[in-house]
């Protein structure tokens, strides 16, 4: 699926221009004539990225840019203007755009730039996937058994009232608990150690791979 991305110009001339430039390196592009439509575009159909002029009518770039920070924070912002204002770029950085541009704008340096943000953005959300994946494991696969031996030996340590068939198959479930967690974390182990060969050898796995690859040990998978 091609990257999404809003320019949001009041210049007709270079909306048209950067939609066509941009749809030619392989983005889905649509247009927005000022921060009011913008907002409405990106309500309709959220935006991987958004190009956003900071001098337009009826609401500035960085108004536009504050209200998509708080209502899309999914969305990245990249500023342009039509002159290089140092002050007002760290401005709109600490508002949260990603990048700053003064027109006119070299397409080249548009499309790499715009590449490497939302390359950096779905490796971002890839990451978190690992790290629900990777919580998952420790609460479920991990801290379950093991409340579940604690249980057991409570149960075990009590006064002597239970029979002895009783206290036999709780030991018998504690140690099947012991044994799930061991087999589990071996399996980690070894996850963690292929991982690290990945990355020493042909290049770092990709997030999705540790993704799938997590997924498989919480379902018994030895990979």
């Amino acid at each position: 699926m091609n990257e999404r991305i809003l320019v949001v110009d009041d210049e007709e001339s270079l909306r048209l221009s950067l939609k066509f430039k941009l749809k030619s390196a392989g983005f889905d592009v649509e247009v927005a004539v000022d921060g009011e439509d913008a907002l409405e575009k990106l309500k309709a159909r959220p935006a991987d990225a958004v190009l956003l002029d900071i001098n337009m009518p009826r609401m500035s770039g960085i108004e536009t840019l504050t209200m998509i920070r708080q209502q899309y924070p999914q969305t990245e912002a990249i500023m342009l203007t039509g002159f290089a204002d140092f002050s007002t770029a760290i401005e709109c950085l600490k508002i949260g755009a990603k990048d700053y541009l003064v027109k006119p704008v070299d397409t080249t340096e548009l499309v790499t730039r715009l590449r490497s943000l939302v390359r950096s953005r779905s490796t971002e959300r890839a990451l978190q996937e690992v790290h629900q994946e990777y919580l998952g494991f420790l609460t479920e696969d991990v801290l379950e058994p093991l409340k579940k031996i604690q249980s057991l030996l409570d149960q075990l340590a009590r006064p002597q009232s239970d029979s002895e068939k009783e206290r036999k198959k709780a030991l018998a479930n504690a140690r099947e608990a012991a044994d799930t967690i061991e087999a589990k974390v071996k399996v980690l182990a070894r996850f963690a150690k292929e991982a690290s060969e990945t990355a020493e050898g042909s290049g770092e796995p990709s997030a999705m791979q540790l993704t799938e690859q997590l997924k498989g040990i919480r379902q018994g998978s030895s990979r």
